[in-house]
C-alpha cells in the first residue's frame, strides 16, 4: 500500500536522535477489534449492576496484549515556500489558472456556434444574466427539493431536541433507547412520504436481515449468510425495479399508485443495505467475543467510550441490538438518503453518550462552509456548462485544450455535487448532536495518491469497506487480490452495469503500479536524494491522469470515449506534454502543503511531549519511592 507523502518526501533522512515519540492505539488491538468486534449479554437487570461495571477497569480482549505501541515521528524538512523555485510556481498559478477559467467560460459562451445544439439542456438562471446547467438529474432533484428537505430536517431536529429534554437520557442496556423512540416514529413517517406504500418492502427486507442476524450471529458461517442475503436483495431490487404490488396480488394494484416522492425507493436502499450489513456483523462479532471473554468483561468496556474509535470498535450492550434501535438506525432522517455512513455501534454509542465534537460553534462554522460551497456550485453552473456539453458530446467543435478543461470540470462538478449533498446531511446530523465522518476531506485537485484519493473521496464508505470487507478478507496480507474484490463490490453496489465494472477494475489495476513504485522508492537511499521529490511528482502526475481517465469512464457520459480519443491523439501530444510538466509543478506545491500540515502535527506532538514528560517522570519517581 502506498505510503503518505509526509513520510516519504523530504531531503533529510530519518534521524532517530531527533525524533519524538507519540503513542497511538495498539495496531494489533485495532485489527482484532475490526475483525472480531466485541460481544456480551446483559448479566444484570438493575442499575446497581451498571454502577459496579463502571467501577471496574477496562479489560483487554482475548489474544491482545493490551499494551500500546509507539511510533517515532521524523523531523520535518525545511520549508520551501519562500524559495525562488516556489516563486516560479506562484507565477504559474497567477497566469495559468485565470487562463483556464477564461477558456472554460468562452467554451460555454452563447456566442459559440455549438451553443444552440445543447441550449435545450439549460434552465433559466439568476446570476450574471446567464442560464444555469441543471442537466444532471441528481443535482436537479436535490436543488429543486432543497427547501422541502431543509424544512423536514429542521422539524425533525426541533422535535428530537424537545423530546430529549422531556425524556431523561439513560445509558440503557435494555431494548430501545428512550432517545430513539421519536426517531423510529418520525423516520417511519419520513419514509412513507418519500416512498409511500413501498415502506412495506423496506420493512420486510430489513426484518429479514434482522431475523438472520438474531438466528445466525456467533456461528462461523454467519457472515456468508448475511452477505448472501444482502447481495441477492440488491440484485432482486434492481431486477424487479423496486417490485410491484400488482405482481404479488391483483387486488393490491392500487397501492402501486401511492409510491411517494421517490418512486424508485430501491435506488436509495443501497445505503440501507450497508447499514443492514453493519448491524448484522457488529452483532455477530459481539456474540463471538462474548463466547471468548464473557458478557461482563465486554460490558465493562462498553461503558468506557472515550474516543471516536471506541464508539466503532466497542460493542453495545446485548439488549441494544434490538429491532427498535435497528429500525431507528436504518431510517435516521438526516442520513437516510445520502449518508455519510455510520456503523451501528457508533450510532447507538452516540445515542447513549453524545459526542462533544458537535458543539454550537463547530456546527455553525460547518453550516457557513456548506452555504459557501452551494454558492460556488451556482457560480460554476452559470459559467461553465460542462454537464450539458458532455451529454451533447460533439467534441469536434472544441480544441483539445477545451475538451480537457471541460472533462476536468465535469469531474469537479461531480466532486462538488457530492460534497454539498453529503455536507447537507452531515450538517443536520451535527445539529441533532450526531457526529459522522466527513466525506470529501480534500479537494479533488489536491490528491495525487490513488490510495489517499479513495480514502478522502467517500471517506465514510471507505471506512465501511475496510471494516466489513477488506480486513475480514485478510487485509494487507491478501491485498493483491483483496483490492479487486473490494472494487468489484463497489461497482456492483453502485449499479449493475458493465461500465462500472470496467471502472472498478481500472482503479484496482492502478493500485498495483503505485504499490510497486512505493515499495521501490520508499527507502532511505532514495529519500536522501535531492531529486527524490521530483520522482514523486512524476509518479503523482501519472496517477492524476490515470484517475481522471478511470473516473470519466465510470461516471462520465456516453461521449467520454470520443473525448479521450481526441485528447490522446497526435493533435493532443504537445498538449499532454505541457500538461505533464505543469502537473509536476502543481504537485511540488501539494507536497509542500502536506509537509506544512505535518510540521504542525509534529510541533503539536512536541508540545504535548514536553507537557507530559514532567508528569510521567514524577509518577515514575513516586512509584520507585513506594
Amino acid at each position: 500500500m502506498p505510503a503518505e507523502h509526509s513520510a516519504a518526501v523530504g531531503n533529510s533522512s530519518f534521524d532517530p536522535s531527533h525524533s519524538i515519540v507519540v503513542g497511538p492505539p495498539n495496531p494489533e488491538l485495532s485489527d482484532t477489534l475490526l475483525l472480531s468486534g466485541l460481544s456480551a449479554a446483559v448479566t444484570s437487570s438493575t442499575d446497581s449492576a451498571i454502577s459496579t461495571m463502571q467501577q471496574r477497569p477496562p479489560l483487554p480482549l482475548p489474544g491482545t496484549t493490551g499494551a500500546s505501541r509507539q511510533r517515532k515521528m521524523r523531523v520535518p524538512s525545511p520549508s520551501l515556500l519562500y524559495t525562488t523555485e516556489f516563486k516560479l510556481y506562484y507565477l504559474l498559478y497567477l497566469t495559468v489558472a485565470p487562463h483556464m477559467a477564461y477558456t472554460m467560460y468562452q467554451a460555454s459562451s452563447p456566442t459559440r456556434s455549438s451553443y444552440a445544439a445543447y441550449e435545450n439542456e439549460l434552465s433559466e438562471g439568476w446570476m450574471l444574466g446567464r442560464k444555469v446547467d441543471l442537466s444532471d438529474g441528481q443535482w436537479d432533484t436535490f436543488r429543486s427539493n432543497l427547501l422541502k428537505f431543509t424544512m423536514a430536517m429542521l422539524g425533525f431536529v426541533v422535535l428530537n431536541r424537545v423530546a430529549r429534554t422531556l425524556i431523561p437520557a439513560k445509558k440503557s442496556i435494555y431494548g430501545v433507547l428512550p432517545q430513539l423512540w421519536l426517531t423510529c416514529v418520525f423516520g417511519t413517517l419520513f419514509i412513507m412520504v418519500l416512498s409511500g406504500a413501498s415502506i412495506v418492502f423496506i420493512a420486510g427486507l430489513a426484518w429479514g436481515n434482522y431475523f438472520l442476524a438474531k438466528r445466525c450471529a456467533g456461528r462461523r458461517w454467519a457472515p456468508a449468510v448475511f452477505w448472501t442475503y444482502n447481495m441477492l436483495m440488491l440484485f432482486a431490487n434492481e431486477h424487479y425495479r423496486g417490485y410491484s404490488f400488482e405482481s404479488i396480488a391483483a387486488p393490491l394494484a392500487w397501492l402501486d399508485e401511492w409510491r411517494g416522492i421517490l418512486r424508485r425507493w430501491d435506488i436509495m436502499f443501497n445505503l440501507s443495505m450497508l447499514r443492514m450489513v453493519s448491524f448484522a456483523m457488529d452483532y455477530h462479532w459481539r456474540i463471538q467475543q462474548e463466547q471468548k471473554a464473557g458478557a461482563e468483561r465486554i460490558d465493562a468496556m462498553a461503558l468506557q467510550i472515550d474516543t471516536a474509535r471506541d464508539r466503532v470498535e466497542r460493542a453495545c450492550f446485548a439488549g441494544n441490538y434490538c429491532f427498535g434501535n435497528y429500525w431507528a438506525y436504518l431510517l435516521y432522517p438526516p442520513l437516510y438518503l445520502t449518508g455519510p455512513i455510520i456503523t451501528f455501534n457508533d450510532f447507538v454509542n452516540q445515542m447513549r453518550q453524545p459526542s462533544p465534537a458537535t458543539s454550537l460553534r463547530a456546527t455553525a462554522l460547518y453550516g457557513l462552509r456548506l452555504v459557501a460551497a452551494g454558492l460556488l456550485m451556482e457560480l460554476v453552473l452559470h459559467t461553465v456548462y460542462c454537464v450539458a456539453i458532455s451529454k451533447w458530446a460533439h467534441w469536434d467543435e472544441f480544441s483539445v485544450y477545451e475538451i480537457s478543461l471541460l472533462g476536468y470540470m465535469r469531474l469537479t462538478f461531480i466532486w462538488l455535487k457530492l460534497l454539498i449533498i453529503w455536507r447537507f446531511a452531515r450538517f443536520w446530523a451535527m445539529v441533532d448532536g450526531l457526529e459522522t465522518v466527513e466525506n470529501m476531506r480534500r479537494c479533488m485537485s489536491n490528491n495525487y495518491s490513488l490510495q489517499q484519493f479513495w480514502r478522502d473521496w467517500h471517506c465514510s464508505y471507505n471506512r465501511w469497506l475496510v471494516r466489513y470487507v477488506y480486513i475480514p478478507l485478510g487485509g494487507r496480507k491478501t491485498s493483491s487480490w483483496n483490492t479487486f474484490v473490494v472494487f468489484t463490490f463497489v461497482a456492483l453496489w453502485h449499479d449493475l452495469s458493465l461500465r462500472l465494472l470496467e471502472w472498478a477494475w481500472i482503479i484496482a489495476l492502478m493500485f498495483l503500479p503505485e504499490a510497486l513504485a512505493t515499495w521501490i522508492f520508499n527507502r532511505p537511499q532514495w529519500k536522501s536524494k535531492p531529486y527524490f521529490r521530483f520522482i514523486c511528482s512524476a509518479g503523482g502526475a501519472i496517477n492524476i491522469v490515470g484517475m481522471m481517465i478511470g473516473n470519466l469512464v465510470g461516471f462520465g457520459d456516453e461521449g467520454v470515449d470520443k473525448m479521450l480519443r481526441k485528447i490522446f491523439s497526435k493533435e493532443g501530444a504537445l498538449f499532454l506534454a505541457i500538461t505533464f510538466v505543469i502537473l509536476n509543478m502543481h504537485l511540488q506545491v501539494m507536497f509542500e502543503l502536506r509537509e506544512h500540515e505535518y510540521r504542525k502535527e509534529y510541533a503539536a506532538a512536541a508540545q504535548n511531549n514536553q507537557t507530559n514528560t514532567p508528569d510521567q517522570h514524577s509518577s515514575t519517581t513516586h512509584a520507585k519511592h513506594k
